[in-house]
């Protein structure tokens, strides 16, 4: 654009809080608000901008989509039996009830208002620099498939690889269009052939628009680079999460190769997103270090004042001699013994282990705390308000699971070694190739184990594969796995009430 508007970042923000409440609250069933917000570029940039901060609301990311609901499914956390998400620890989805109706809500809302987004920006084009088209309609474009799988992966079915009928059981609707009439469920697989067309429109669209993408520019593109909307595209759905996100989509489908082709080239080959450094980012003092490993993000989300929110569960707030519930009732916590096994610290495989070593405060043995979000008062940390949804580890442990499937043992210890070395652990422990398939399995699994505390992936592990989660009170299965539908959209809205049936 020969003369973009620059933005200060007060000033960005500040539209962008606008933008949600002139607009992107607005309940699906009233009618958009474009005559004033969309009549230049700007309105534009902040609906965007909007539906990013939605996301980060503690309703969803900035709570229970990552640190909270989904990791208590995955038994990540020990807890006291007062403790708030103590029933659903027990896989109580009835006393949930608020919480997942706010989930489904809170995301359909997001996608109605990325769907008014992209009617808009293709109606009055006009207007829009063609840089910043091709960003924002592939950015909303992508999202609405990023976000639709996350309900697919919440209320749909897993396990496809070993149960392929589970592709044919109605699941959500995938809603591509700003309506007051309802879109009707469709199955497993046409989500998923619905969220594969997205991205592949969203690939064609990022991979020449995004300074991330690897396609080459013509005459027509043009990007300011002093302008912020363009800046740290890691905080949106930028070109790599795209790929990662197909990575995503291929192994929920127990598609191997087609998840490699996703992963290799740009995550493995060419190492577009580099591994954190210790030594600048974790091994420095308190109030600079970096335990998110933002350096490996792929997308996060920046979130106002994100550990005020988290404090009360991962903070004890008082020491004692002996843990007590009256300190603080929500924290979450593991023990020692725990801690110790997980992170194989008898044959001092994980002495060294970051995140063995900066994860947890280790004060009380009955009650190791979580430190993965901690922010001291001076808190000067690169990770300080962001959460990531996507990070690079998630690529390579994809990669073992692939190769391990596809009988290439080296390559798939290879991945996890890239992993565990990353973390510190010594080359002199590193996995060997001789290890069984089994055993490769087994391996991927502790590390996912490992490495995910707090941002709400390990419980999609499990159900991916139809595993038993370890310590959990019921077996694999769809009573423990496929949530609850709301009732609203059983009783207005005339869906199949395929969770509730479930969990009844």
């Amino acid at each position: 654009m020969k003369k973009n508007i620059i933005y200060s970042l007060s000033l960005f923000l500040l539209l962008s809080l606008s933008a949600c409440n002139q607009w992107l609250e607005v309940e699906p069933k009233t009618e958009i608000k474009s005559d004033k917000m969309f009549e230049n570029e700007t309105g534009f940039r902040d609906a965007l901008i909007g539906c990013y901060m939605m996301m980060a609301d503690s309703t969803l990311y900035g709570r229970e989509s990552t640190v909270c609901f989904f990791d208590v499914l995955a038994q990540q956390y020990d807890m006291a039996t007062n403790n708030p998400y103590n029933n659903l620890k027990q896989y109580r989805y009835e006393s949930y009830t608020g919480t997942i109706d706010g989930i489904w809500q809170k995301t359909y809302r997001i996608i109605a208002n990325l769907n008014a987004l992209l009617e808009v920006s293709d109606e009055k084009k006009a207007i829009l620099h063609p840089t910043t088209y091709g960003i924002i309609k592939g950015e909303a474009i992508g999202l609405r498939a990023f976000l639709h799988f996350e309900l697919l992966r919440i209320f749909g079915w897993g396990n496809l690889e070993n149960q392929p009928s589970n592709l044919d059981k109605l699941s959500i609707p995938y809603v591509t269009e700003y309506s007051k009439v309802l879109t009707k469920q469709s199955t497993v697989k046409e989500v998923l052939g619905y969220i594969h067309r997205d991205l592949a429109e969203a690939d064609s669209l990022l991979n020449y628009w995004d300074s991330y993408g690897t396609a080459i520019k013509g005459d027509d593109y043009e990007m300011d680079e002093n302008d912020l909307f363009f800046k740290e595209r890691k905080s949106r759905f930028n070109y790599y999460a795209v790929k990662a996100t197909e990575a995503r989509v291929c192994m929920w489908e127990g598609k191997y190769k087609e998840a490699l082709a996703a992963i290799e080239e740009l995550f493995m080959k060419k190492q577009v997103i580099p591994w954190v450094d210790p030594e600048s980012s974790v091994h420095v003092e308190e109030k600079m270090r970096d335990l998110s490993f933002t350096a490996e993000h792929i997308f996060y989300l920046e979130v106002n004042q994100l550990y005020k929110t988290l404090r009360p569960y991962v903070e004890q707030y008082k020491i004692n001699a002996d843990f007590s519930s009256t300190d603080n009732e929500k924290v979450f916590y593991t023990t020692k013994t725990k801690g110790e096994s997980l992170y194989e610290i008898a044959d001092g495989t994980g002495v060294s282990d970051i995140r063995y070593m900066r994860w947890f405060n280790k004060t009380e043995a009955k009650a190791w705390t979580f430190l993965k979000f901690y922010e001291p008062a001076d808190s000067e940390s690169r990770a300080k308000n962001k959460m990531p949804l996507m990070r690079k580890p998630e690529m390579y442990y994809y990669a073992a699971e692939c190769y391990n499937n596809l009988n290439n043992p080296q390559k798939a210890v290879d991945a996890l070694n890239a992993v565990r070395v990353a973390r510190g652990i010594l080359y002199e422990k590193n996995l060997p190739a001789s290890l069984s398939k089994e055993e490769i399995s087994r391996e991927i699994q502790k590390e996912w184990q490992k490495e995910f505390a707090g941002e709400g992936q390990l419980f999609f592990y499990y159900k991916r594969l139809g595993l038993n989660i370890p310590n959990a009170s019921l077996g694999a299965g769809d009573a423990l796995f496929v949530l609850p539908l709301p009732e609203t959209e059983v009783e207005i809205g005339g869906r199949e009430d395929y969770g509730n049936s479930i969990n009844k």
